[in-house]
């Protein structure tokens, strides 16, 4: 069975290694989310230029967050479902240019540099620039040292 290249790349979204955002289903980007494949806002941010912009982040962290489904979303602020994705599908589209949703790269295609004394630190993108991966573990121990009996 022939499958053109192009339904291949749309089929599994990515391109050239990369994931399109953009083009992931609502539910698809959801479950990105939850196996942190994809970041997310800690605080859901607001976008004035849409419309309904005054439930947007309650809908979207209901969807997003607490994986309600958009009839769900629908039922409780009055409004139909396709009304509630497409609130949702545009704020997507629009963090996405924003850069609050991105792909997060798997920890082995993390970027090594060396940093001296023939060592070499891997390097994870991080919202507003590059952070030492070594950093990154210490810190979650800590947190769930911290958060211990």
């Amino acid at each position: 069975m022939f499958i053109p290249f192009s339904r291949i790349l749309s089929d599994n979204h990515h391109c050239e290694g990369r994931v399109d955002l953009s083009r992931m289903s609502l539910r698809r980007l959801r479950n990105a989310i939850h196996n942190n494949e994809v970041t997310f806002p800690a605080q859901v941010p607001t976008f004035a230029c849409q419309s309904r912009s005054e439930i947007q982040w309650r809908l979207v962290d209901l969807y997003f967050v607490r994986s309600w489904s958009c009839s769900r979303l629908a039922e409780r602020y009055g409004m139909t479902m396709e009304r509630a994705r497409q609130i949702v599908a545009n704020w997507v589209q629009r963090a996405i240019v924003l850069g609050y949703l991105q792909e997060v790269p798997p920890l082995a295609s993390a970027p090594a540099v060396a940093t001296g004394a023939n060592q070499v630190t891997n390097f994870l993108e991080v919202p507003g620039g590059m952070l030492p991966a070594g950093l990154i573990e210490p810190l979650v121990q800590t947190a769930a040292a911290s958060n211990g009996p």
